[in-house]
């Protein structure tokens, strides 16, 4: 599951909002893919807080979640 804990706008692409976000989610594989969650695009600088082991992750330009902590990427798109 994923929680928009905070966002802010930063511009309109095809009618969607595009926006630097703070999220909150249970797991690694709940990060969502950059171009969709709730009707929003995630801009690069979105940060997640995985909540089962407290890792943070942020939104790299090129759609992958780095973890802040370890430096492993996350890419949600490879889950599909």
């Amino acid at each position: 599951m994923v929680t928009i804990l905070k966002e802010r706008f930063r511009s309109f692409e095809n009618e969607r909002s595009v926006v630097v976000a703070e999220l909150a989610v249970d797991e690694k594989t709940d990060l969502p893919l950059p171009g969709g969650i709730s009707g929003r695009v995630l801009s690069q600088g979105t940060l997640a807080w995985e909540i089962t082991t407290g890792d943070l992750y942020g939104l790299t330009s090129e759609g992958t979640w780095i973890n802040q902590t370890t430096g492993d990427e996350y890419d949600p798109s490879e889950e599909e």
